[in-house]
Parts: C-alpha cells; structure tokens; sequence
C-alpha cells in the first residue's frame, strides 16, 4: 500500500501499537514517531548508532520526549555481529502483534539482519506486523564518505568455494564508489549489473539519477556477464527478477551487493532467504553527508510482513 507521506497519522495511526524504528540524523527517520500521537506508541524499540552525532542526538531526545514508553536500545555499527545479536535480542523482548516497523533509516545491513531475526519470529508472535519506508525525495551526491570495510552480511554468508569463480550481482543505486569498492574487494570474474526500472520507481528525478550512475558504472568495467532491470519498491518483485537474472545452473559462488533503496534490498533479503547458497555483501563507509542526505518524499510505502514472508519459494 502506498500513502501520501502526510497522510501517515490518520491512515496508520488508528489505535495504539508497538513501534520498531532506527532513528539517525536523517529526517525521515522521525516521520512515522511524529506521526502519532503522544500514547498511541504502546511499547517498542528505538534503535540509535553508538557514538551519534548531535543532530541524530536531538532527534533521539525528541522522538523520547513523545513516547517514553519506547525502549532506546544503542548499536556499534563497526561490530556486525553484537549488531546482529541486538536486534534479535531487542525483537525477542517485546510482543510484535500489530506492530509498525519504520525500515526507512535502518543501514542495509542492519535492515538484512533484521529481516532474518523476523522470519524466525513465530507467526503468531508477529500477526499484523507491517514494515513501512518513507520514500526520498531529493538526495545529495555525494551521500557517503571513503568505504572503509567490505563484508558479507550476518545471516547472508551463502556457500562460497574457494576453487569456484565469483558471479557479483550489483544492484545498482546513487554511489558509484561504494560499487566500485565492492566490485574491487570480491574481484569477480563475472559482473551483474542491475538498474532500477523507470516504471517501478520511487520518483522520476531518482530513476533518471540511477540511470546515469549505471550507464557511468557499466562504462567501467569489460567483464559485466549482462544486465537486468528491477522494482525499486515491490520487494517481492525484486526477489524473483534476481532470481530471472542468476541462472540457477551457474557453477560460481554468487555473491548480491544491494545499493539501491531500502525496498530493493528487503527484495535482496528475500531472495537470499530462498537461495540460501547467495551471499549477500555490505560496504561500511567512515562518514555520511548528514546536513544534505535526503529530503523527506511525498510517499509512504507499507507492506505486510505475512505477504512478504508467503512468498513463493
């Protein structure tokens, strides 16, 4: 279901419910908590970044200030598994019952480890559970510093063999050295390259943004295997076009990099949950560009997590 971004207080916020959000210095990491009214948050999590800035500092105290009931649970980016063990130990302390998850400012990996700790919630534990992302309207260039790390996700590692060449697929988004980073780091000897499909896009100014980026990518590199196109917000399509896109008869460890919106990289979580042999990989950058990062966007995307996890296999 797809909502006007003003409209998220009287179409979401209809009685009180748990709320699971990662709060950043991003605007938008605050729409779906301001929405509601003070007491309609009945419990929940706050998940923040240990040693935040100032301005995700004040959003934090914020977002506490209107809902005290929500519990503030602190995650050391640098350290992927005490990540991993947080959010399953902070899922697992409260009931996730109608609960609204804002996935809109979780970093990739974070929102991969997230919905690997939610498939193994029991489905009675997570009836009416829904994941809303706040679409972006304007985002800046650059949006990251200097890649520090290249890693495989906790939960995605996949089955890689040491003797078997590398296929990567790049799910193309808006940083061009973040890609670069990753195709230098796993060296494949077969490069993917996806670009977000106009169609299926959040907006038409991002889709002609992500076009340039590909096609300045692509330029790069002699070895690219072929070329595919995905939804940039129906995570259920994006699952099966990657499944189109990776023959299942290749003989290679497949290694996924999703950089583009976060509904694609919940698509890229699905995938990997079907094919169990893909690993999925993050690149951990020192810095983000937090004055200019993003605008908030005019819509509002909430799916239903019992559709997502029924998906066909």
């Amino acid at each position: 279901m797809i909502v006007d971004t003003t409209e998220i207080g009287t179409s979401m916020w209809t009685k009180p419910m748990p709320l699971i959000a990662r709060l950043s210095f991003e605007e938008r990491s605050v729409v779906v908590s301001e929405a509601a009214t003070p007491g309609m948050c009945r419990r929940g999590i706050l998940f923040v970044s240990e040693g935040r800035s100032d301005l995700a500092q004040r959003r934090v105290e914020a977002v506490a200030r209107r809902h005290p009931e929500l519990a503030v649970v602190e995650l050391r980016t640098g350290d992927p598994l005490g990540t991993a063990m947080s959010i399953h130990n902070a899922l697992n302390s409260i009931s996730l019952v109608d609960a609204i998850i804002d996935v809109t400012a979780f970093r990739r990996e974070e929102l991969l480890m997230l919905l690997q700790v939610l498939r193994g919630v029991d489905s009675s534990k997570r009836r009416n559970c829904r994941l809303v992302y706040v679409a972006a309207g304007k985002m800046a260039d650059p949006l990251s510093g200097k890649v520090t790390q290249c890693r495989s996700v906790v939960g995605y590692a996949g089955e890689i063999w040491p003797r078997r060449p590398t296929t990567l697929v790049v799910l193309m988004g808006f940083e061009i050295p973040r890609a670069r980073a990753i195709i230098e780091a796993y060296e494949p000897r077969y490069l993917v390259l996806g670009r977000g499909r106009k169609s299926e896009s959040i907006s038409d100014e991002l889709s002609e943004k992500n076009d340039a980026f590909f096609k300045e990518l692509a330029s790069n590199y002699a070895n690219i295997e072929h070329t595919f196109e995905f939804s940039a917000r129906n995570p259920l399509l994006v699952a099966d076009e990657l499944e189109a896109a990776i023959p299942s008869e290749v003989q290679s460890n497949v290694v996924v990099a999703p950089l583009h919106t976060k509904l694609s990289t919940i698509g890229v979580g699905l995938f990997a949950q079907r094919k169990t042999d893909v690993q999925v990989c993050y690149a951990e950058v020192g810095a983000y560009n937090e004055e200019t990062y993003s605008t908030v966007g005019a819509k509002t995307y909430i799916l239903s997590l019992t559709e997502l996890f029924n998906q066909r296999r």
